[in-house]
């Protein structure tokens, strides 16, 4: 099998450079640079660039994929929103990386997966990330489910390689688990993070809040000088100045209320999530099984009604000498089998089937089928 490496960054919050694209195009002659956009696909051979140090310097988000296993995804947020005590909880092995830009302006969060086993089917990168970019957002506002459901998925290996205990509990549950975003279900499917954790994980999860806080009618209650301090910020052309600034007129907002602070249920242990997430696959196996039992005894109730005049298309299907018929004929023999399974009456139909092979001795394709089919064993 031939190699296969797609790494894709993303500028976001503003545009590239001139320069800023000839540097990241320098990098490799696989480069495609647009403004917003560097692509590096490679079938042989590596990436000579730094990701660290480009997300660092020049972009805000970076998918990696491999064909041996390998699945990365980086973000770089504003630590001006995202306080570094927040993602810490979550970041309980090297797969959840978080660090500071060397200017302190920004927080790298790097999600990093591989393995061979898991990930092993080749995946094309083009176009997975565009079903992710929303996550960045979600974390910018204070979303943390994606730091959530990336602990999830790496808290069972860190217990099994023992960088946690089975005591250690679980980080800050966040609201809406129920009812995931369109990109943390692609996040979840990219990642292959287990259902059942999830919907474990998720029944402790309170409903987010449906009720909209008008923060512009507080936009009257800013201080002179704090109005002047954005508007001086809004023309230096400071980047997620938007959000920034809605942040501030949320906590004006709710200062003083409940909803500013989410209260967090009881915490449960990752050993707890993982018996919890196994009785629920268990349970899900156990009802799945009942449906096909269940979808199964009605087909052969059904069967059982037109029995009688199953078998006698079969021999008109027979009698016609046509291969399709035969094909037909052979469906029917089947379900006739598989019926004579069902009520214990197998015998019954392997005389039937024998009375076919000496009524059409000469029928060599019809019996070739029958054979290869297994109705003729």
């Amino acid at each position: 099998m031939s190699e296969y490496q797609y790494y894709e960054f993303r500028k976001m919050d503003s545009a590239l450079t001139s320069k800023e694209r000839k540097d990241v195009a320098s990098l490799s002659s696989r480069a495609n640079v647009t403004s917003h956009q560097a692509t590096f696909v490679y079938h042989y051979g590596d990436f000579s660039g730094n990701e660290e140090e480009l997300m660092a310097t020049h972009f805000d988000m970076m998918l990696y994929v491999a064909n041996w296993g390998a699945r990365r995804l980086m973000f770089r947020l504003p630590s001006s929103l995202i306080d570094m005590s927040q993602i810490a909880p979550f970041c309980i092995s090297s797969e959840i990386g978080h660090w500071l830009s060397q200017d302190k302006q920004h927080i790298i969060l790097d999600l990093d997966f591989s393995n061979e086993d898991e990930y092993g089917d080749w995946m094309e990168g083009d176009g997975l990330l565009d079903e992710l970019t929303d996550l960045r957002e979600e974390l910018i506002g204070g979303d943390f489910r994606l730091l959530y459901l990336a602990w999830l998925k790496v808290a069972p290996k860190a217990l099994a390689e023992e960088d946690i205990d089975e005591d250690s509990m679980e980080p800050p549950i966040p609201s809406g688990l129920k009812n995931l975003s369109n990109a943390q279900k692609a996040y979840m499917k990219f990642w292959n993070i287990d259902e059942g954790m999830v919907a474990v994980a998720s029944k402790e999860s309170k409903e987010q809040s449906n009720r909209a806080i008008d923060i512009e009618s507080y936009i009257d209650k800013l201080s002179e000088d704090k109005r002047d301090e954005f508007l001086i910020r809004l023309s230096r052309g400071e980047e997620n100045l938007s959000a920034v600034f809605n942040r501030y007129l949320y906590e004006l907002a709710t200062k003083g209320k409940s909803e500013n602070r989410e209260e967090t249920t009881d915490r449960r242990t990752i050993s707890s999530i993982i018996e919890l997430s196994e009785e629920w696959h268990r349970e899900k196996t156990k009802k799945r099984k009942e449906q096909q039992e269940f979808a199964h005894k009605n087909k052969m109730e059904l069967l059982a009604k037109k029995r009688s005049s199953i078998w006698d298309k079969v021999y008109d299907l027979i009698d016609e000498k046509q291969t399709n018929a035969y094909d037909k004929a052979i469906e029917h023999l089947k379900e006739l089998q598989e019926l004579s399974a069902y009520q214990g009456e197998e015998s019954l139909f392997k005389q039937q089937i024998a009375e076919i092979q000496s009524t059409y001795p000469r029928l060599q394709g019809l019996l070739r089928r029958m054979r290869s089919a297994g109705v003729i064993r």
